[in-house]
């Protein structure tokens, strides 16, 4: 582990300086990465659902939690453009001016918008495939999970993406900062079946659930309902890891040790 926060601060700050020289090389090369990164989270979304979907109410959080992480581990290590992650990157970026404010709200806007054409183009497929267990087992499960996610108070849904990002960045921070990929997995797995465990909101994770309930045999959902949660949802993830873990860590940083000059 790193001595200091610092190191990783720069480095994903450089790294924001990166993806903004990525997407000035080829647009379409890093749309892509963006669905990449949308169909991987979905596909985390979809083997939650499906794992839990037979099992007692009070088990199901804890095996949610449990699959959930292939998710991010698919994205990181196979490479790809997730938006919850890019919150932190460009924050730090932003902080320590290695890209402008038009780069990182362009980078934002264009990887959100690759992550939603994945999850749509995931849940279409999963769906002309029969949707497997998530639709055989909607009305015990799949139908009150996604109806609760456009029912639920526009509050408490800011609130718990709040919570959702601050952990998710929290994986890839903690990731950054330990060596082995062995154990990068399991901390980033471990992070993120609190958040899913605990019932908080992931927008990119959204966009495959509440999908699938759009294209459910039987809906119990509308569009409107779908296109509030994905609104508050990340404007509540945003949020979060720009306060929690990006300021945080900038004020935490002050802590660091001064690099001594170097000798003449």
């Amino acid at each position: 582990m790193s001595a200091g926060y610092a190191p990783t601060i720069d480095t994903y700050a450089t790294l924001a300086a990166a993806k903004a020289a990525a997407w000035r090389r080829s647009p379409v090369g890093f749309f892509a990465g963006a669905i990449l990164a949308g169909t991987y989270i979905g596909i985390a979304m979809i083997l939650a659902i499906s794992a839990a979907a037979g099992l007692p109410p009070g088990v199901r959080p804890l095996v949610m939690g449990a699959t959930f992480g292939i998710g991010l581990i698919l994205t990181v290590f196979a490479g790809a453009e997730l938006f919850t992650g890019y919150v932190m990157y460009l924050g730090f970026g932003l902080a320590k001016r290695t890209i402008s404010y038009g780069e990182a709200i362009t980078l934002a806007t264009v990887v959100w918008l690759g992550n939603l054409v994945g999850g749509v183009l995931l849940s279409a497929i999963f769906a002309i495939g029969g949707g497997g267990a998530v639709f055989a087992n909607a009305d015990t499960m799949f139908n009150a999970y996604v109806q609760h996610k456009v029912e639920a108070d526009g509050i408490a849904l800011f609130a718990r993406a709040i919570l959702c990002n601050w952990l998710v960045c929290l994986a890839i921070w903690t990731a950054a900062r330990m060596k082995g990929d062995a154990a990068k997995c399991i901390a980033m797995a471990w992070i993120l079946l609190a958040f899913v465990a605990a019932g908080f909101e992931h927008s990119v994770a959204n966009m495959t659930a509440l999908t699938l309930g759009l294209m459910a045999p039987h809906p119990v959902i509308d569009l409107a309902g779908t296109v509030h949660n994905l609104v508050v949802v990340t404007a509540g993830n945003t949020v979060g890891g720009l306060v929690f873990v990006v300021f945080g860590y900038m004020l935490a940083a002050r802590t660091d040790a001064a690099t001594a000059p170097a000798a003449d």
